[in-house]
C-alpha cells in the first residue's frame, strides 16, 4: 500500500519520509521529576561514548527506570509509534496491530557540546523527547538543533523553490516536544552554546509485529 497525502488525484508523494513532532501538553508537570531521575543518574556514573561529542549518555537502560514519569512519558512514545505506524492504512479500515521493544537513554548537553552524525543501525523508529533545553545564547541560529539529513544523494541537482530536495531538515527544541523519525535517517546535534543543560531522551524502537488485519466482519484477504 502507498501513503498518500491528499495532494490531488493525479499526484503521488513518493518516497516520502515520515516525521511526527508532537508537543505535550502535560510536559510543564512531567518534565522536572525527569530533568530530576537524569541528572541524579549523571552525577552518579561516567555514562558511556556513543555519537555525543562531550556531554553526558547514559546507560541504555532509561526505559526500565522506577519513576512514574518514565511511565508517563512509555505512554506518549507508545501513542506517538502506533499513530505513525498507522500511516500507510490512515485511509483504510484495517487495523494495525504492532509489538516493538523500546530501548532508551538519556542525553545531557551543555556549553559546546553536540552529538556527531549517526544513524540508528538496526532499529525501525528513532525517538527524540526534550526535556529541557537551557538558556540559548545569541548569535547562534542552529544553537542545539537537530538537523535531520534529506536521504537521497542526488536529490541536492534538482534544488527547487519549496521543494525540500537536497536539503536538511532542523527542528528547534522545546520542553514536551516529541520527534520520531526513520532510525535510518541521518542525523546529528548542533553544538549548544548557552547556560543550563539541554536534556534529551533517545529511544531506538525495534518492531517485533507488524499485523494489518481486516475489521471485524470485513472481507478476507485476497
Amino acid at each position: 500500500m502507498s501513503i498518500t497525502v491528499g495532494l490531488g488525484d493525479d499526484i503521488t508523494l513518493a518516497f516520502g519520509v515520515p516525521l511526527l513532532l508532537r508537543a505535550m501538553p502535560e510536559a510543564a508537570e512531567v518534565n522536572p521529576g525527569l530533568a530530576r531521575a537524569i541528572l541524579a543518574r549523571e552525577a552518579q556514573g561516567k555514562g558511556v561514548n556513543k555519537s555525543n561529542s562531550g556531554g553526558w549518555h547514559s546507560e541504555e537502560s532509561l526505559m526500565v527506570w522506577p519513576e512514574p514519569e518514565i511511565q508517563t512519558l512509555r505512554g506518549w512514545i507508545d501513542a506517538a509509534i502506533q499513530s505513525i505506524c498507522r500511516l500507510p492504512y490512515r485511509q483504510s479500515p484495517q487495523a494495525v496491530d504492532i509489538a516493538y521493544r523500546a530501548t532508551g537513554w538519556a542525553n545531557v548537553n551543555r556549553h559546546g557540546h553536540y552529538n556527531n552524525l549517526h544513524i540508528h543501525a538496526g532499529s525501525h523508529w528513532a525517538v527524540v523527547y526534550y526535556v529541557a533545553v537551557g538558556k540559548e545564547e545569541p548569535g547562534h541560529p542552529l544553537n542545539g538543533q537537530l538537523e535531520l539529513r534529506d536521504p537521497r544523494p542526488a536529490a541536492g541537482h534538482g534544488r527547487l523553490p519549496g521543494f525540500m530536495f537536497g536539503r536538511a531538515i532542523t527542528v528547534r527544541p522545546q520542553p514536551g516536544l516529541l520527534v520520531v523519525f526513520p532510525a535510518w535517517l541521518e542525523h546529528w546535534v548542533h553544538p549548544f552554546y548557552g547556560r543550563g543543560e539541554r536534556i534529551s531522551i533517545a529511544v531506538n524502537i525495534d518492531i517485533t509485529r507488524f499485523d494489518v488485519r481486516q475489521p471485524a466482519g470485513g472481507p478476507a484477504p485476497a
